[in-house]
């Protein structure tokens, strides 16, 4: 299954975790444009609300050290799309593992 196919179950998982309305993300099938739109809402909490935005990267389990490295990252302007690369490949690997479970593969 390619991550394409994946779209439907990560944005509902990224609206769950992020607790953003149903409509903040798009319902497309195209992990570039939901990569496009995260990069926004990450980029808003960071500004607007950061104590959410380190309880949404919490709840989504990632490594504290990825998200210290990011922090301390030299280049500022990419740490928005650096996290968002860093959340779907979480995400994708949460729904991934979820998919092996249901299947009795895991």
């Amino acid at each position: 299954m390619n991550e394409n196919e994946l779209c439907p179950s990560l944005i509902e998982k990224l609206q769950k975790d992020f607790s953003l309305a149903k409509d903040s993300l798009p319902a497309v099938n195209d992990i570039a444009d939901i990569r496009k739109h995260l990069i926004n809402k990450v980029t808003e909490l960071m500004s607007k609300d950061y104590e959410r935005f380190l309880g949404s990267m919490y709840r989504i389990d990632v490594s504290e050290s990825k998200v210290s490295e990011i922090l301390r990252s030299k280049d500022r302007t990419t740490i928005p799309e650096r996290f968002a690369d860093l959340i779907i490949e979480r995400q994708l690997l949460r729904i991934k593992t979820q998919m092996l479970y249901k299947s009795g593969k895991l």
